[in-house]
């Protein structure tokens, strides 16, 4: 894109947020005039990173999917390196204790349960496994499955589709669920499902990978490339169809541009789409106003042992009854060969008990989360280097009970186009990457262009027209 041709409002679309979708977007039409504005003074939404030397600090999305999805296919083209994860991503600290488990299905043997606990935590487990199975089959299928069934599903919350548990067995299933920053009786009960299927899809889930260097290092590489076509600081305060084009208006600094296009992406979330779209039809703003969002506040911590640690075999540890949910070791992925110094963690928890926490200052939540580390692994205390912590609020995407499924992949209103991970069951960087490219396909149709580079093509996805 030239100055010329923002100056002279020639241009073939500009993209709203610079996150993942977006980015995507963007990327998919490189060879047409765009223009992204973002209005952070960074690119890539929840996918921040910061690097340390050998290691990174993760202190967003982190898991990426493997051979054959979009992301696999943008990480190779920008010439980066996802790398398998050796540790477990499946266990848990329970009463004091860390269970190294790879499999779920043994939590009601493994874990110091009473008889009637175990049998309550079996019985779920099996009524969960059996959905799974089906919500995988189904996705096999293109996502052909039994409607009735689904529409159930949809109109009851995950703890009613779970039914009535002993506390502790029930605080393990509230701690899972909030993976999706909500509790387990504010979520349908196929987002609850879904958010399991994730963990036993095995090989070709979309949590299975890192990337090396730390997940900003694409959205980085994303924006490096696109240039002066990218642009952070310019916060979008309207957009607007007129005379047949679609004119958005964003202030930089002190300064107030407007710069038409003949399409727009709007890859914000979607309280934000709602409130700078002026002109937007009644179904997509009925659409966007049933997205609901739940926050997540996280801390990565840069840690200095040198010899080997109890949590070097454990990747994602879930901790019922703490103030965080779930442990990551990010530097599970460098754990082959000669062990090196140091390491790379992250703690989060999401839902009620995150925003509740968020009202504490950094040095408060420091010192709460820092006390329930030293619980989990003692050996940890004396070995932490820096703390980073970051409040999303939003965080991520979950869908309400009674909420009907979202469309495809994007949305497309006139010469507008919305786009993010809220275009799926549970918002991940994948469904976000996904929504981009079918928002950019639909800018491509309605331009004439057929030329779509290579990375595009994979997965097709498909959107829905207002």
């Amino acid at each position: 894109m030239s100055a010329a041709d923002e100056a002279n409002g020639t241009l073939d679309v500009i993209v709203v947020g610079g996150g993942i979708a977006g980015l995507t977007a963007a990327w998919m039409l490189r060879h047409r005039s765009v223009l992204v504005l973002e209005a952070s003074d960074r690119f890539g939404g929840r996918m921040r990173s910061e690097p340390r030397g050998e290691y990174w600090l993760n202190l967003g999305a982190h898991l990426f999917p493997g051979r054959g999805s979009l992301l696999d296919a943008l990480v190779a083209e920008l010439g980066l390196e996802t790398l398998s994860i050796p540790g477990s991503t499946t266990a848990m600290e329970f009463e004091g204790r860390v269970f190294p488990t790879r499999r779920v299905e043994a939590y009601p043997l493994r874990l110091p349960l009473s008889l009637s606990e175990r049998i309550a935590f079996a019985r779920a487990g099996l009524k969960l496994r059996t959905a799974v199975r089906r919500d995988l089959d189904s996705a096999a299928r293109g996502g052909r499955g039994t409607e009735r069934r689904r529409a159930e599903l949809d109109r009851i919350t995950f703890a009613e589709f779970l039914g009535p548990l002993p506390r502790r067995v029930e605080g393990i299933f509230r701690c899972a669920a909030r993976r999706a920053t909500a509790e387990a009786n504010e979520m349908a009960a196929s987002v609850g499902i879904r958010l399991f299927a994730q963990v036993w899809s095995g090989p070709d889930s979309e949590i299975s990978l890192n990337l090396r260097g730390g997940t900003a290092r694409l959205p980085v590489a994303m924006a490096q490339q696109l240039g002066a076509a990218a642009r952070t600081g310019s916060t979008v305060t309207a957009v607007e169809v007129e005379g047949g084009e679609a004119v958005v208006t964003y202030c930089t600094g002190s300064e107030t541009v407007r710069v038409s296009a003949r399409h727009v992406i709007v890859a914000a979330p979607a309280h934000v789409a709602r409130r700078v779209v002026r002109t937007i039809s009644p179904p997509v703003e009925r659409f966007l106003r049933s997205v609901s969002y739940g926050p997540f506040l996280s801390m990565a911590v840069l840690t200095s042992e040198r010899d080997r640690a109890p949590w070097d075999d454990v990747y994602a540890l879930m901790t019922p009854g703490r103030s965080f949910d779930m442990l990551f070791n990010h530097a599970s992925c460098l754990r082959r060969g000669v062990r090196r110094p140091g390491g790379s963690l992250m703690v989060y928890v999401g839902g009620p008990p995150a925003r509740s926490l968020m009202e504490s200052n950094d040095e408060e939540v420091r010192d709460v989360y820092l006390r329930d580390l030293y619980r989990v692994y003692p050996s940890l205390r004396g070995h932490v280097s820096e703390t980073l912590i970051h409040r999303w609020d939003p965080g991520n995407t979950f869908r309400r009970p009674g909420v009907a499924a979202p469309p495809a992949a994007s949305v497309t209103d006139g010469s507008i186009h919305f786009a993010g991970d809220y275009f799926a069951e549970l918002g991940n960087m994948e469904a976000a990457a996904r929504s981009g490219r079918a928002a950019a396909r639909a800018v491509m149709d309605a331009l004439g262009s057929a030329r779509v580079p290579p990375a595009a093509m994979a997965r097709p996805a498909t959107g829905w027209r207002a």
